[in-house]
């Protein structure tokens, strides 16, 4: 049921490929990433579960929470949780610290 609504929400965006960058609030986020799973452009995958771990690649575990309207995440050894602000554009998320952004595709929806 969840992943009808998630579809729901997105259709717009996929209906136009070309749309501009939407961001997301605190509670799209969670909808966005709670039991999904994206890739990067350098292949790499990033399960994010809805207990709050996150697992990148086959080994890096960490943890992830919605603060406001940011994605947050920490990954041991350090204890610093880094912020982003999350945008969807059709299938494609992308995260930004005020750097380079990273954006990652659904592999779950396609």
């Amino acid at each position: 049921m969840r992943r009808l609504v998630l579809m729901l929400a997105l259709w717009p965006s996929v209906v136009a490929a070309e749309e501009p960058w939407r961001g997301l609030t605190g509670p799209e986020i969670t909808t966005a990433l709670s039991e999904r799973v994206l890739q990067y452009a350098d292949g790499t995958r990033q399960d994010f579960m809805a207990d709050g771990r996150t697992l990148y690649g086959e080994e890096s575990w960490g943890s992830w929470r919605v603060e406001g309207d940011e994605y947050c995440s920490v990954w041991p050894p350090s204890d610093r949780w880094a912020c982003y602000s999350v945008e969807i554009r059709g299938l494609e998320l992308r995260f930004t610290d005020g750097g380079e952004p990273s954006v990652g595709r659904y592999v779950d929806l396609n």
